[in-house]
């Protein structure tokens, strides 16, 4: 409410000063009609204000609860959320990205996202990267990543160009599970595979 009423003073002040610098109006003769008639005018016009002010005040606070929980969707949403400059720099990461890749998130911005990268996935990596910027469609792949407190993992990202086409707006998905699965299904296939006469 200090606020408020700070902003309110504030902005009185200024519109006095502006008032101050217009062509003197007071030499004008009007009738008490026209006082009575301008005295509500001026009234009705103070009202819209402090209305127009309270629909602002309520916006601001719709944006701010609107921004709150963007931030929270962001940030604790159990999959990777990245987003990585066109030189493949990270510029932002949510925390699941940041405990993917196993460091704090200070610590990883501005980083290269292909540094994570293991060395037998790079190329895969860089075609991935580089059709993103170009067919500037959704892209896919699967690499494995180093992360920096335990050994490294399966990733499925997906990455499509931002509206501005200067980044790439990336997900990460851990994909382990899913190819130990693959892995021991392909082995218990070939183990009962019938063999050929």
């Amino acid at each position: 409410m200090k606020t408020h009423k700070t902003t309110s003073a504030r902005l009185r002040q200024r519109a006095e000063e502006l008032l101050l610098r217009k062509p003197s109006k007071t030499n004008l003769k009007l009738s008490e009609d026209d006082l009575l008639r301008l005295i509500y005018e001026l009234e009705v016009h103070k009202i819209e204000l402090e209305l127009q002010n309270e629909e602002l005040v309520q916006t601001r606070s719709t944006a701010q609860n609107l921004a709150e929980k963007y931030i929270e969707l962001y940030d604790f949403a159990p999959i990777g959320y990245l987003t990585i400059t066109k030189e493949g720099a990270i510029m932002e990461l949510n925390l699941c990205a940041s405990e993917m890749l196993g460091k704090e998130r200070a610590q990883i911005n501005e980083s290269q996202f292909a540094f994570f990268v293991t060395d037998g996935t790079k190329p895969i990596f860089s075609h991935f990267f580089s059709r993103v910027f170009n067919s500037k469609t959704k892209e896919t792949c699967e690499i494995a990543i180093n992360s920096g407190y335990k050994s490294p993992f399966y990733a499925q990202l997906t990455g499509i160009i931002s509206l501005n086409e200067k980044q790439c707006l990336l997900t990460i998905m851990d994909v382990t599970d899913q190819k130990r699965a693959e892995y021991e299904l392909e082995k218990w296939i070939t183990i009962f595979k019938p063999k050929a006469n």
